[in-house]
């Protein structure tokens, strides 16, 4: 299957031939969370950390009840953000300064640590249909960006990272699916190189849930730009296969429909985290967000039946690879 994209705004075309989606298959749906740590409703705010009495319950509620849904659950080897904003306010007013610093506190180094969590960890691996990937070390930088874990780093530090990552996901005993979407979906270049040099093989860097659905979309919103909104995509230098999340509770069902319409993945994202701190998030994983993706996924279920591929990062990834 070949798509061809082309952007006068970013004045370049790319090409790319990838065969990803099933012959017998119309489109596809993959589901994935991110920001899940061990953190409790006890704690700044919950994280998971409640499993089946948390956030989590929400998912597996969802798992039960929808019987082909697969999920990615991208989480930080030792998250410590608190705050995602600044709370240091007369710190952060101070330029060159507030670079040097976190702008808010942060948990101690080693407290959210995965391998330190082992009944948090128990509980993911049991959940069907579930993935694992890594959504950062810390979740947290210097500066005011404080989620932003990937920015001005070099490739030694970055490669240094990732070791450190996987490291604390095999202390853990955790069977990761090899990728990262990155805190803030910013992935610098090289990040990328990194992540091919200790054998990761996505990147879920874009986010656009505002650009209008069509095979030429291409991403203008959050993380990497000029890439495929609806379609996966091999990316740096062909070593990377990228998926962009293109929906989430503040999207309509016909985004939805429309994605599938066009032989699309439809990439639903969601945060576990509702509240950090008076922060909202739109697509946090509350029962209002549960029950619209309960109402999604039996609309697309009788509307498609088993036309649609429901699958996960971590298999289209292989698909790709693989053939």
């Amino acid at each position: 299957m070949q798509y061809k994209i082309s952007s006068k705004k970013h004045s370049r075309k790319i090409h790319y031939d990838i065969d990803w989606l099933p012959s017998n298959k119309c489109g596809a749906i993959c589901f994935s969370i991110d920001d899940v740590h061990p953190a409790k409703s006890s704690d700044y705010y919950e994280a998971g950390g409640d499993l089946d009495k948390g956030a989590l319950g929400r998912l597996n509620w969802l798992l039960e009840r929808h019987q082909k849904l697969q999920v990615t659950i991208f989480t930080a080897a030792d998250w410590r953000e608190i705050s995602p904003k600044p709370t240091r306010k007369i710190l952060a007013s101070i330029p060159y300064i507030r670079d040097l610093f976190y702008l808010a506190k942060i948990w101690p180094k080693g407290t959210m640590q995965l391998d330190r969590h082992p009944e948090f960890v128990q509980y993911l691996k049991q959940l069907p249909r579930t993935e694992i990937a890594f959504h950062g070390l810390h979740h947290c930088h210097k500066g005011r960006n404080i989620p932003t874990e990937f920015q001005h780093q070099g490739y030694s530090e970055f490669k240094k990272i990732l070791q450190e990552i996987i490291s604390i996901f095999n202390k853990a005993d955790i069977d990761f699916v090899p990728g990262i979407c990155p805190p803030s979906w910013d992935a610098p270049p090289p990040l990328l190189d990194a992540m091919i040099d200790v054998d990761l093989s996505f990147i879920a860097s874009a986010r656009d849930i505002i650009t209008p659905i069509s095979k030429n979309a291409i991403t203008n919103m959050s993380g990497m730009k000029g890439v495929s909104l609806i379609y996966p995509q091999l990316v740096h230098n062909n070593k990377l296969v990228h998926i962009t999340s293109n929906f989430q509770h503040t999207c309509s069902i016909d985004r939805a429909v429309k994605i599938i319409e066009n032989g699309g993945l439809l990439a639903i994202k969601a945060h576990i985290i509702k509240d950090a701190c008076g922060i909202i998030s739109y697509d946090g994983l509350d029962e209002t967000y549960r029950n619209y993706l309960d109402l999604l996924f039996t609309t697309l279920e009788d509307r498609y039946g088993t036309s649609l591929w429901w699958t996960s990062i971590g298999n289209i990834t292989k698909k790709i690879l693989d053939d």
